[in-house]
């Protein structure tokens, strides 16, 4: 196994332009990030990786569960996970065999793939790939059970950063531009409508959970 992953960061490597990768702090919404970057057309998305079962959709609420499904190897527990996150199923490239076979073969395939990690030192392996670094000015208060540490790394030169507060912030403005910013950094086909809704919504649940749940 540990060849094979050794094997698959080599083609990281190797194609660099096949990957967009996410570097973020715990809390600060990577997996929202991730959902709402694949959820457009020219980035591939995998339905079975988006812990809900209705839609094919990565920014679509299921109707059927009143928040997504929790990521089972994950430290909070289900109750924090269902109602205030919006974790996928996979997360960096060597999670599992499964996955990083499905990835290698999507990479010959010429697919764009959104990994995140947390794992900033990955960067100097990886930093010919398109990274996203997530930063914020403050911690997002979402009411689960973990501080964050908002000076852990130091920001590359000129690695493209996003705002994590102004990219969920109430204010409609604030958000449409840290959200263009994204578009036209990587070219994307705008989705303001559906982008906005699926983080009013997760805003909205994050707050019922903090004020009765948690």
């Amino acid at each position: 196994m540990k060849n094979f992953i050794k094997t698959f960061e080599e083609s990281i490597v190797r194609k660099p332009n096949n990957f967009i990768i996410i570097f973020f702090n715990p809390g600060m919404a990577g997996s929202a990030l991730q959902r709402i970057f694949i959820s457009h057309k020219e980035l591939h998305h995998s339905f079975k990786n988006f812990g809900q079962r209705d839609y094919d959709d990565p920014i679509r609420y299921p109707d059927s569960l009143e928040g997504f499904l929790n990521y089972p190897n994950h430290t909070l527990p289900f109750k924090e996970q269902h109602l205030s996150c919006a974790h996928l199923n996979f997360y960096t490239p060597t999670d599992r065999e499964e996955d990083i076979l499905k990835h290698y073969e999507l990479i010959k395939q010429g697919k764009t793939i959104v990994f995140k990690t947390h794992d900033f030192s990955l960067y100097e392996k990886f930093k010919k790939s398109r990274c996203v670094f997530v930063i914020g000015n403050k911690q997002l208060n979402r009411g689960i059970n973990f501080e964050v540490d908002m000076t852990s790394f130091t920001v590359p030169e000129k690695v493209f950063t996003v705002n994590i507060n102004s990219l969920m912030s109430k204010d409609y403005d604030t958000f449409l531009d840290e959200y263009l910013k994204i578009v036209f950094e990587f070219d994307l086909t705008p989705r303001i409508n559906s982008v906005r809704s699926f983080i009013l919504m997760w805003l909205e649940r994050q707050e019922r959970f903090k004020r009765t749940l948690s």
